[in-house]
């Protein structure tokens, strides 16, 4: 197997294989370049907002995002948010979503989270178990379109 390197998101990536490895959650490889651009410039420029890629021989094969939330109780403390868990159907198996998740995890640390926090569905709640997570609560959700 390759080496697995993971990293934070650079703008190359954009068409190296991360936009179509979230195709995998709901479709993004279609964006337009220009508004895919935007929103790497935005997400650039906030600290509070770390995307997490995994490099498989120069190609992005899988992604996650960690979104940190600064707070009032705990003494202003933060916690950290996992979004968007992802790995390209054809490198699933290969322990990729785990490295990245640990990444994340770390980084969290790193930024001082109490604790980091994600919603997942039900098939996959073994998977994030075996990593250290508990279940805790019930997600709900409210669509604004």
């Amino acid at each position: 197997m390759n080496d697995i390197k993971i990293r934070e998101l650079e703008k190359e990536d954009l068409w190296n294989g991360f936009l179509s490895s979230l195709d995998s959650l709901r479709k993004a490889s279609d964006i337009e370049k220009e508004t895919a651009l935007k929103i790497f410039d935005k997400i650039n420029q906030n600290p509070d907002h770390i995307v997490a890629v995994a490099d498989v021989s120069g190609k992005i094969v899988g992604s996650a995002t960690l979104l940190l939330e600064s707070k009032f109780i705990h003494g202003g403390a933060t916690v950290g948010h996992i979004e968007d868990v992802v790995v390209d159907k054809s490198h699933q198996g290969q322990k990729i979503g785990e490295k990245i998740i640990k990444y994340l995890l770390e980084q969290a640390e790193i930024k001082g989270c109490y604790k980091t926090i994600l919603d997942c569905a039900d098939d996959v709640k073994p998977f994030y178990e075996k990593l250290g997570f508990k279940h805790n609560a019930n997600a709900l959700r409210f669509d604004h379109f």
